[in-house]
């Protein structure tokens, strides 16, 4: 993936929610970001990435309907503009997530 800001748009399998969206930057094959409930970190190998995601607002259940956190195995595919993810919880098949990534900007 090229370095920079990206909007997230993404849903599970599991979600009560509804589509949830955040904001991640990407540098040197590692991500960061993070929306109202979670913070994001990982890091890309080709087209597979391992994110870590870390609720930080415990008034509301992230994506996975939990308050622990989860470690996400992720296949992407480029589509001009647009990056689109699908992948599960490690270890966990049964909870699936599924999403795409919308180039925003360089980074500053």
């Amino acid at each position: 993936m090229k370095d920079g800001i990206y909007k997230l748009i993404f849903n599970t399998n599991v979600n009560r929610n509804g589509m949830l969206n955040g904001i991640l930057t990407v540098k040197d094959d590692r991500i960061n970001g993070g929306d109202y409930v979670c913070y994001y970190k990982g890091k890309l190998s080709g087209n597979t990435a391992t994110v870590k995601s870390v609720p930080h607002n415990k008034h509301d259940t992230n994506a996975f309907n939990g308050h622990s956190p989860v470690d996400l195995e992720l296949r992407i595919e480029e589509h001009g503009p647009v990056y689109l993810f699908k992948g599960n919880v490690v270890g966990d098949n049964s909870n699936a997530i599924h999403g795409e990534l919308h180039f925003l900007s360089d980074l500053a």
